[in-house]
C-alpha cells in the first residue's frame, strides 16, 4: 500500500502500479490508456491527470478529480464500495457509468458530452454546470439528483427513475424531447 505520496508529471504506462493507494496527491500525471482495474483508491486527489481511455475498476472512495482529462474513461468496474467521487472542471466526454452504483456523486463545472449513464443508480448525485450534450440516461436511477444549473440535456422521464429530482425551468425542453412536440 501507498500512502501520503505527492506523484507530479509521472507517466503511468512506464511505472508498476500498486493496488492501493490512500491520502495520496497526483498532480499533472498520464494515466491515458492505462488499466487501473486492480488498483484502489481511498482519499486520493487527481489534479490536472490525463485519464483518457483508462479503465478505472475495483473501488474509489472519496476521491476529487480536478483539471483532468477523462475522455473515454470507463468506469463500469468499479464496485459497491465506491462512494464519495468528486469531478470538478474535466472533461468526462463519452466517459462510460453504465450499470454502476455511485450515490451522491458531485460533477461540477464539467463536459459531458455522449457520456453514458445507462442502468446506473445516481441516487442523490448533483450535476452542477455540467454540459450535458447527448448524454444517455436510458433506465438511470436519477432519483434525488440536482440538474439545477445543467445544460444540454435529454432524459426521457418514462425510462428513469426521477422522484424528487431537481430540473431548471429553463431546460424543461430536455425532458419532453421524446415526445416528439415543438415548443415555442
Amino acid at each position: 500500500m501507498t500512502e501520503n505520496q505527492l506523484f507530479e508529471q509521472v507517466r503511468f504506462d512506464e511505472v508498476m502500479l500498486d493496488t492501493e493507494y490512500s491520502q495520496c496527491t497526483f498532480h499533472a500525471c498520464d494515466f491515458s490508456k492505462t488499466n487501473l482495474q486492480r488498483s484502489s483508491f481511498d482519499t486520493c486527489r487527481f489534479e490536472s491527470c490525463d485519464f483518457s481511455l483508462t479503465k478505472f475498476g475495483h473501488v474509489l472512495r472519496d476521491v476529487v478529480f480536478t483539471d483532468c482529462r477523462m475522455t473515454g474513461a470507463e468506469f463500469t468496474e468499479l464496485n459497491k464500495f465506491s462512494n464519495g467521487l468528486v469531478f470538478e472542471k474535466s472533461m468526462l466526454n463519452y466517459a462510460n457509468f453504465v450499470g454502476i452504483k455511485i450515490h451522491k456523486t458531485v460533477f461540477r463545472d464539467c463536459l459531458l458530452h455522449e457520456a453514458y449513464f445507462d442502468d446506473s443508480d445516481l441516487t442523490a448525485s448533483c450535476f452542477d454546470l455540467c454540459d450535458l450534450t447527448r448524454a444517455s440516461f436510458h433506465r438511470t436511477n436519477l432519483e434525488k439528483v440536482d440538474f439545477s444549473s445543467s445544460f444540454h440535456f435529454t432524459i426521457d422521464p418514462t425510462q428513469c427513475k426521477l422522484k424528487k429530482t431537481i430540473f431548471p425551468e429553463s431546460e424543461l425542453r430536455g425532458l419532453v424531447a421524446h415526445l416528439n412536440i415543438i415548443i415555442k
